[in-house]
């Protein structure tokens, strides 16, 4: 056995030495496009982002404003291989600024599946599942719901969200740059994910936001939902969401049984917010339906009127 040791540790040496070899070689590989651009450092960019899938980079993307419908879908890379720029629409609802959120994910996450078609958009990643269809009053990322009161939009078969909302959904802080205007979204911290909200609390509110409100809009579903937790949080008043609901005489689908209908899917989003803390008609702790004169509107001060229901502090 001793005079075979020296012959195997050679053997050894030997096969590591082509291993490395090999290995070197197959680094300084580059790849040469029709028009003579050397592509090593792109491809070798590309594999650090497969590898890396959609997880939190820490980039800073300087997003150039463009006409709505404009927008690349690609970004560039800056000199810092942690910042990128992008072209993305923008546009303004009602004095918010709205942004194609399509561009920014895929200059946020370069190996994220991104999909749009038309009015939906879709993005499927490691650590980012983000859901958006225009119209609706909400969007949602790793299944937390962001509220969207003016609605997500669609214009030239791109869909916007609001750039605060979206930022805050993304882990991202936005910024303006004081010389060229351009807008700035920093990955300050990680994609949102959902709460794990108390069952019960979760159970009775969404029901009570189906039977009370199942026919209004968002905005009227939470408003409701904001009255039972205005309620839970007064001392005149049950302390859970439950007590509220079944207090005697104080809601009517408790009388009439279809506090016990399943809820339908809105009924359940505007419960998730107005648990994350979404309010509408914020001080009110009474409501009723705008067709009938009811105690309320002898008894309490009116503070506005959302979709089909007065509501009163």
């Amino acid at each position: 056995m001793k005079t075979q040791l020296p012959s195997a540790i050679i053997l050894c040496a030997l096969l590591l030495v082509l291993s490395l070899h090999a290995f070197a070689a197959g680094n300084q590989t580059t790849h040469v496009s029709s028009s003579g651009t050397s592509h090593g450092a792109s491809n070798a960019s590309a594999l650090l982002a497969n590898a890396l899938g959609t997880r939190y980079t820490g980039y800073t993307i300087t997003i150039q404003p463009t006409a709505v419908g404009e927008a690349a879908p690609t970004a560039a890379l800056l000199s810092d291989a942690s910042s990128r720029t992008c072209s993305a629409g923008t546009m303004a609802v009602e004095g918010e600024t709205y942004l194609a959120a399509a561009p920014v994910l895929r200059a946020l996450y370069p190996g994220l599946a991104v999909t749009e078609q038309a009015d939906t958009l879709s993005a499927q990643g490691d650590d980012l599942h983000l859901e958006a269809l225009a119209g609706e009053a909400y969007f949602t990322v790793n299944d937390r719901c962001f509220y969207v009161p003016r609605f997500v939009q669609a214009a030239e078969g791109q869909v916007y969200l609001p750039l605060d909302t979206f930022a805050e959904a993304l882990g991202c802080t936005p910024s303006t740059d004081p010389t060229t205007g351009d807008l700035r979204l920093s990955q300050t911290g990680a994609p949102a994910t959902a709460p794990v909200y108390p069952e019960e609390d979760l159970y009775w509110l969404s029901r009570a936001i189906y039977s009370e409100s199942g026919n209004q809009p968002m905005a009227g579903r939470i408003a409701v939902g904001t009255v039972i937790l205005n309620r839970v949080a007064d001392p005149a008043f049950p302390d859970t969401i439950k007590d509220v609901v079944f207090a005697p005489r104080q809601f009517s689908p408790v009388a009439n049984g279809t506090i016990y209908h399943d809820p339908d899917e809105r009924s359940v989003v505007a419960a998730k917010l107005c648990l994350d803390g979404v309010r509408e008609a914020e001080p009110c702790l009474y409501f009723n339906v705008t067709t009938m004169y009811s105690w309320a509107d002898r008894s309490r001060t009116y503070y506005c009127t959302i979709g089909g229901h007065n509501f009163y502090l």
